[in-house]
């Protein structure tokens, strides 16, 4: 019995006969169940496909709801198991946003993990992600070039901080453009432990941020429009946080990048912190050692999915090849 793995506008996932399928972008997949990693939308689209069985965790499931309602839907637990046919599903933990998680597929032809995107490091906010030992490791390779080397994440926020005190000096209110689910949420603990500024953050991030507290994790903020937010405004002492694709055409506001994309093009764009809450490539290599993976399948990451899998070959003498950037079957038995 053959175990296949295929990209297929997702990770499709085949053996004995059962199709599932991992983050898929697009409807009308032969499957029997759909499993999503994180709420991010370039990986949730399938929790809004009404006519399948679906699984994620219930804090995904909570902020994907704000987009859609959810249908068929089943949450998981990290460390719970489902079964579909002869496949067997487990979640566990990937610290990359609240409720990210990893799956791991075990076969009669072997144990596969896929990452979705993931962090190897504990953050201000998530724990790090927890290796699998697997036969195959379908990992994500957003950062996967050994270019991406981000700095120790108590140095990026301490140069947050000293930035914002600077740009408050100069007379301007400090604002952060950043993703809404992940680093928003960390850059506003960030400053909660670090300053007592007030921090105002957009009501899209807001919404974000009463999630992350119903599951116990502590932030302090004020929603941009409020009136007890119009006041810190007008004192000028204070911290903003937008959605990354917010422009700020008001003169009063100084606006910085936060993305681990500013290590490639944000000295480009003005001012930049390279926060990310995706694994860079060192994280990345020591991930696929610590998972001790007879082959590797490298995805989501465009063209440093065939840079991945060089380096995974040369420097671990493992199997590696990209399986997202063409069409791709993978198979195992």
């Amino acid at each position: 019995m053959a175990l296949t793995v295929k990209w297929d506008s997702g990770i499709l996932i085949e053996s004995g006969g059962e199709r599932i399928i991992f983050d898929p972008r697009r409807h009308g997949r032969d499957c029997s169940h759909i499993f999503v990693t994180h709420a991010h939308l370039d990986h949730s689209r399938g929790l809004r496909f009404h006519d399948v069985e679906k699984s994620s965790t219930r804090e995904t499931g909570e902020i994907a709801s704000r987009y859609s309602r959810l249908t068929r839907w089943r949450p998981l637990s990290y460390g719970e198991r489902v079964e579909v046919g002869g496949l067997e599903v487990e979640a566990h933990n990937a610290g990359h946003v609240l409720g990210s998680a990893l799956y791991e597929v075990s076969t009669s032809d072997g144990r596969l993990l896929y990452t979705g995107d993931m962090q190897f490091r504990d953050t201000l906010t998530m724990k790090a992600a927890e290796p699998v030992d697997c036969d195959i490791l379908v990992i994500e390779a957003t950062f996967g070039s050994p270019f991406f080397k981000f700095p120790e994440r108590g140095e990026i926020a301490r140069d947050m901080v000293e930035w914002a005190f600077k740009t408050m000096r100069d007379g301007k209110i400090p604002t952060f453009r950043t993703d809404s689910l992940g680093n928003a949420q960390e850059i506003v603990k960030a400053f909660n432990m670090l300053t007592n500024l007030p921090v105002v953050v957009h009501r899209r991030i807001a919404e974000i941020n009463q999630i992350y507290e119903d599951h116990g994790i502590s932030l302090e903020f004020l929603i941009s429009g409020s009136e007890e937010a119009k006041e810190v405004e007008a004192s000028g002492e204070c911290v903003f946080i937008i959605p990354k694709n917010l422009r700020v055409g008001d003169p009063r506001f100084k606006v910085a990048l936060a993305s681990g994309w500013s290590l490639l093009y944000g000295r480009r764009r003005g001012d930049s912190f390279p926060l990310s809450d995706h694994a860079d490539f060192n994280q990345l290599i020591e991930f696929i050692e610590a998972c001790k993976p007879k082959v590797v399948l490298t995805c989501f990451g465009g063209r440093f999915n065939r840079i991945l899998a060089q380096q995974v070959e040369k420097r671990m003498s493992i199997e590696a090849r990209p399986l997202d950037l063409i069409p791709t079957v993978f198979i195992r038995g």
